[in-house]
């Protein structure tokens, strides 16, 4: 009777330890998700205003085609865009909500590049459970190139942003294919695919893990009984109508200018690419400092760990990374931002390697592996750790470097430019420039069709003399601003000359660097 009585008692005792001990690990985990959270939106406000363009010309591209949008202007009709339409559409309310200024459009960026940090929690968590999803955020909060791509007036970082949600919300779908939560997933996974890739093109990468996750489904589906597989197969029906709904509701609106947006989005790039064909000998010594990262060691480690552990999950990893290495490998010209897209891939293959521990069954039919695991475990941990606290470090460099570059000689001469470029023309008046930062800073605003006077574009004869002298001599346009040499391009050598014959000369900067006036 005593005996009975004791056992009672503990019982009780035991699961009452049990909860507090859950209760304590679901306000710690959770405490700890906030925590990041909150440290990641500090980390992208902090000196997001600085006035100085971060990529050198792309911000400048950017501001001046939100500019021309509160103008009234429409994309690939008055404006030239040479990006898929959601990034900037993305943007452009947070530019004008919170005062259509250079911060406010970099807060656009940040805004969704937070988004970024629910598709690492998600992709963590399935993969390596709670530690998985803290070491996910984790890399991505502090990986260097994605915090300064969360900062800049690009595409890049909210492109990366989705493709890591819709791959973590494709193996969210893959783990509860079916039911309410099945279709969900599967539609979410549909709409952020489509977000994704109009964002920027190089994410198409994504469709390749995601349709290695749907061929296994459809072999799982392939092996029930025949009067259950067409309800196995709605979810993923679900998805791809999603993702093709997603796809025409942001191309309906510019269904009028659509030969122009594919030229301008895909017949570009493909003729930038003949014309740069020279320089893809070059995309192996750029892509090599990305895999020469010990955040790509990490990513090695948890992949040989994953396969060891005969976590097949890896598998879509592999191939997403594979993948995305091809794409930057073929793309002409690479730039430095590009390489972001390398950052999910690694830090998934970082993150698997902590390991599932619900899923002992493989497991335990290898002593060996049983004993290693947890081992294994620690020392991607610590890999990840060790990564972490590198990248700080280069985070605060960069920092560093950002408030320099706000000071430097370059950053007063673009300011004094601006100075005087806002005192020699009205707020309705338009410049033509090659140096589309200064016109944002001096609040003028260039032509539509002439945001972007990059190199490429001019290059490739997507920008000829001809139309820029028709550009020039639209009665709008009172300036001219040469500053970045892109002007004096042979291409386009004649258009000096032009100038000087219909304006005159109001400021010389030296070294080419001049302001036109009518």
């Amino acid at each position: 009777m005593y005996a009975s009585t004791v056992t009672h008692d503990i019982a009780p005792e035991k699961t009452q330890r049990a909860q507090r001990y859950s209760n304590w690990q679901n306000l710690l985990f959770w405490g700890i998700v906030v925590a990041l959270v909150v440290v990641a939106i500090g980390m992208r406000l902090y000196h997001l205003g600085v006035p100085f363009d971060r990529d050198g010309y792309d911000e400048g591209v950017y501001w001046q085609t939100l500019r021309s949008m509160s103008a009234g202007s429409i994309l690939y009709k008055q404006i030239f865009y040479s990006q898929p339409p959601f990034f900037i559409l993305s943007t452009f309310p947070g530019y004008v909500l919170f005062g259509s200024s250079l911060w406010s459009a970099r807060l656009g960026i940040a805004l969704v590049s937070l988004l970024g940090l629910l598709g690492a929690f998600v992709l963590g968590k399935v993969l390596s459970e709670r530690l998985g999803a803290i070491a996910a955020m984790l890399l991505l909060i502090v990986n260097p190139i994605y915090l300064a791509e969360s900062q800049t007036l690009q595409a890049e970082a909210s492109s990366t942003a989705l493709s890591l949600l819709a791959v973590g919300l494709a193996y969210l779908w893959w783990k509860y294919p079916a039911g309410t939560r099945g279709f969900m997933y599967a539609a979410l996974t549909g709409i952020t695919i489509t977000l994704s890739i109009m964002c920027k093109l190089l994410s198409v990468s994504i469709i390749v893990p995601i349709a290695f996750l749907m061929a296994t489904r459809l072999w799982h589906i392939w092996q029930k009984q025949s009067g259950t597989r067409l309800s196995a197969l709605l979810p993923i029906l679900v998805g791809i109508v999603a993702c093709i709904l997603t796809f025409v509701v942001l191309i309906l609106p510019y269904a009028g200018s659509y030969q122009t947006l594919l030229q301008s989005v895909i017949t570009f790039h493909s003729t930038a690419a003949q014309v740069y064909s020279y320089s893809q000998q070059q995309n192996i010594a750029t892509i090599q400092s990305v895999l020469t990262s010990l955040l790509t060691l990490t990513a090695f480690f948890g992949m040989l760990a994953a396969l060891v552990r005969r976590d097949w999950r890896v598998l879509p990893l592999i191939a997403w990374f594979v993948a995305t290495l091809y794409l930057l490998w073929h793309q002409v010209p690479l730039f430095q931002h590009h390489l972001i897209a390398l950052t999910p891939p690694l830090i998934a293959l970082a993150v698997i390697g902590i390991g599932n521990h619900g899923l002992k069954s493989k497991e335990s039919s290898n002593n060996i592996l049983s004993k290693a695991n947890p081992y294994i475990t620690w020392i991607s941990i610590a890999l990840i750790l060790l990564t972490a606290v590198l990248n700080v470090q280069q985070d605060r460099v960069y920092y560093r470097t950002a408030v320099a570059s706000s000071t430097s000689g370059l950053t007063r001469l673009e300011s004094k430019v601006a100075t005087d470029l806002r005192k020699a023309i009205s707020a309705d008046q338009l410049v033509v420039t090659d140096a589309q930062f200064i016109a944002g800073l001096a609040d003028r605003n260039t032509s539509p069709d002439l945001v972007d006077t990059s190199a490429v574009r001019i290059t490739s004869h997507y920008l000829t003399l001809s139309q820029l002298e028709n550009a020039t001599s639209q009665p709008q346009v009172h300036a001219v601003l040469f500053f970045t040499g892109r002007f004096y391009l042979p291409d386009i050598a004649g258009y000096h000359s032009w100038v000087a014959q219909h304006f005159h000369l109001l400021r010389n900067y030296g070294a080419g660097r001049e302001l036109w006036i009518r």
